[in-house]
């Protein structure tokens, strides 16, 4: 099992081999757990902006028979913004840039959830 600080370096090795701008893990109710943003960004801001749209879909869930979201993904000009549930508690929220290689994340979002799950 990964202890803090290995799920630290996996998470800044996801946001280098797939160019992303930023990467964010945050307990359900906003409170900021990893950062690694490029820009100079409100954090905790954002991180509770993503926690209420994680909420909302939750909600949007449940109102169409009990269906549980998986990933909310926004896309704002040239960025998007990808929010998915990694455990009951947590979520991760990923800022990809055009130039990402989303397919490398894409790829790696089943064994990232499991291991914040085991953590979380």
């Amino acid at each position: 099992m990964l202890n803090i600080d290995e799920l630290n370096q996996l998470l800044n090795k996801i946001k280098k081999e797939g160019s992303l701008e930023g990467i964010v893990l945050a307990y359900r109710d906003g409170r900021l757990i990893f950062e690694n943003m490029e820009d100079e960004l409100d954090s905790q801001k954002f991180t509770s902006m993503c926690a209420s749209v994680l909420e909302s879909a939750s909600g949007i869930g449940d109102t169409i028979g009990n269906r549980k979201s998986r990933k909310i993904i926004a896309e704002i000009e040239d960025t998007s913004i990808l929010i998915l549930e990694s455990s009951e508690k947590t979520f991760l929220s990923l800022i990809i840039k055009k130039e990402s290689n989303f397919g490398v994340i894409l790829s790696k979002l089943d064994e990232i959830t499991q291991t914040i799950a085991k953590i979380y």
